[in-house]
């Protein structure tokens, strides 16, 4: 795939765009100057991002449901255990994770974890490879089994199968969608008034309910991260909700929209009227003051650095108005469309440490 800085519209094009996406339509961009305007900003933004995701929506709609959980048996795993549970995060709609628990009694950090465009992402997260030595030899070349990692760091981890792949989908029949189970889903859930990225949302929120009910979760230290479209799960997920206290979406951030006009993320991601709400960076600012890092790939094709770099500025405009800096990072990996754990864990463990 041809990097998309490698291609432009023609000048028509460009400035249809331009008025289509013109900044000042923007409702909820940023324009403070101190964290009181931040945190007004963000009183007034949250709200506005969830109804557009389709969350205001499918929590009337879904009042009174009571998530179950299931587990099976815990397999030992020398650092740590791991056993496979399901979640039933809306009536009839069971979602599969893997739930990496440490030795000991705790309290642990909590680590939630969505996988992007992969089917069974979440098997990979956890280490889980069935023997199969190619698996095993990538999984560990792109530092993949970011779940694995998490325990053997003294998080609870959990693994999830994000909707719209795998088995936790409306699948593509008879490929109407281009045989993509992502579009498909996304195609379900705009016809019922929600978006594919809010059903996600929705169902990393219930597993952060359900996980923090532990006895050993320190529920006020919760880790957020995913590769690609998990990475967008990360930011959408952690602008949404405040008990998300870190961050790392990976190899996923940057415009909604390039200068060259070239939309960045897959259409399964995309949120009706969001040009309407603000940039990536507004959402992303919704995190602000919480620990937020991230990571991009220098080589990665999706994303051109110069769009991630402004993406980036953006973010660290609002950390600076919010007056915590320091607690927002960008970093770059050599490499592509991967996890660089070496960038990733310092960052998160300084992030988590416990209050002297």
């Amino acid at each position: 795939m041809e990097p998309p800085a490698q291609h432009s519209h023609d000048e028509q094009t460009l400035e249809h765009l331009g008025r289509l996406y013109a900044p000042e339509r923007r409702e909820f961009a940023f324009d403070g100057g101190g964290p009181d305007d931040v945190r007004g900003w963000q009183e007034r933004a949250r709200p506005a991002l969830r109804r557009l995701l389709g969350l205001e929506r499918m929590e009337r709609e879904l009042a009174g449901h009571e998530p179950r959980v299931e587990l099976d048996r815990a397999q030992d795993a020398g650092e740590f255990s791991r056993r496979l549970g399901r979640i039933e995060t809306e009536p009839g709609w069971w979602m599969e994770f893997w739930l990496l628990r440490p030795l000991g009694d705790g309290p642990f950090p909590l680590a939630v974890m969505p996988h992007g465009h992969e089917g069974r992402g979440h098997d990979t997260y956890a280490g889980v490879h069935a023997g199969d030595e190619r698996r095993i030899r990538r999984i560990g070349e792109l530092d993949a089994d970011v779940a694995v990692q998490a325990a053997q760091r003294g998080f609870l981890s959990i693994a999830v199968n994000a909707r719209g792949f795998d088995a936790n989908c409306i699948p593509d029949l008879n490929e109407r969608h281009d045989g993509r189970d992502c579009h498909s889903e996304l195609i379900h859930a705009l016809l019922a008034g929600r978006t594919a990225m809010g059903e996600r949302v929705w169902d990393l929120e219930r597993v952060i309910d359900w996980a923090t009910s532990l006895p050993e979760i320190a529920a006020d230290r919760v880790l957020m991260m995913g590769n690609s479209g998990g990475g967008m799960a990360t930011t959408y997920a952690a602008a949404c909700d405040t008990r998300v206290s870190v961050a790392v979406p990976s190899c996923s951030f940057c415009t909604f929209v390039g200068a060259n006009g070239l939309a960045h993320h897959c259409d399964c991601n995309a949120v009706p009227g969001i040009y309407r709400f603000g940039e990536f960076w507004d959402v992303a600012g919704l995190i602000a003051p919480r620990h937020l890092l991230i990571v991009n790939g220098r080589e990665d094709t999706l994303f051109p650095v110069s769009e991630v770099e402004r993406a980036v500025e953006g973010v660290q405009r609002i950390y600076h108005a919010a007056g915590m800096p320091e607690r927002f990072e960008h970093r770059w990996g050599r490499e592509g469309h991967r996890f660089y754990a070496h960038l990733m864990w310092p960052f998160i463990l300084r992030a988590v440490a416990p209050d002297d």
